[in-house]
């Protein structure tokens, strides 16, 4: 191999590692606040009036955790079905999972049992990172103290389902979506990289660095108030 080539290989590998694509579905029955949840952490932005997704809805955000530039693609499935289901193309080559339920809806926490079911035909969740974020913990009360009601509950309901972590979240005021988010990148990028390149976790690190402009793609038509 010539000199030329091996510098040309040595470039591409350069612009490779400082640049990956990573994909995160969210699921969860309708109503639980699932898009609303993700523009929250993409333009920081709650909007009553948005209705209930009808089909997959597309998200865009770039992140940078150390010198590496993640693009993370949201998709937000339609959660409209009695019985939750999910596709192949819908779930291939997913890097993480965030399975969305709301507070005091018993009902919606026990069917994430039925999402993660139904995602396991399709894809390996040994290789892809999960949190619960449940929703709207702006409703138990008016102080921070509040949110946190029970919340063992919810992590002992995380724990015996084998999902990585769990965390109380407001769309409308923001509460906790900075921090499950961050958790989730952060922990996609080690695995990531670790699996890759064979990187000690603590090479990576926590803090990620948002960017300025993030980027969101035309949405679904939708229906009915979620």
């Amino acid at each position: 191999m010539s000199k030329e080539n091996r510098g040309k290989i040595s470039i591409h590998k350069s612009i490779k590692k400082k640049n990956k694509d990573l994909k995160i579905i969210i699921v969860g029955d309708s109503g639980t606040g699932k898009t609303s949840f993700v523009n929250k952490y993409i333009l920081n932005k709650f909007d009553e009036s948005y209705q209930a997704t009808i089909a997959t809805q597309f998200n865009f955000k770039v992140v940078k955790i150390g010198e590496i530039v993640y693009r993370i693609q949201f998709w937000d499935l339609a959660g409209q079905d009695r019985s939750p289901g999910t596709t192949k193309l819908f779930t291939k080559d997913s890097n993480g999972i965030v399975f969305c339920c709301e507070v005091n809806n018993q009902e919606s926490r026990n069917n994430i049992i039925k999402w993660k079911d139904s995602i396991q035909q399709n894809l390996n969740l040994e290789t892809v990172q999960t949190i619960i974020v449940e929703n709207k913990c702006d409703l138990l009360g008016e102080k921070e103290s509040d949110y946190i009601k029970d919340i063992d509950d919810l992590k002992n309901f995380a724990e015996e389902n084998n999902i990585n972590n769990c965390f109380r979240v407001s769309a409308l005021n923001g509460y906790g979506i900075d921090e499950s988010m961050n958790y989730l990148v952060n922990e996609i990028a080690k695995f990531i990289n670790f699996n890759d390149e064979g990187e000690n976790e603590e090479s990576i690190r926590d803090t990620i660095a948002l960017s300025e402009k993030p980027h969101l793609s035309l949405r679904a038509k939708k229906k009915n108030c979620c």
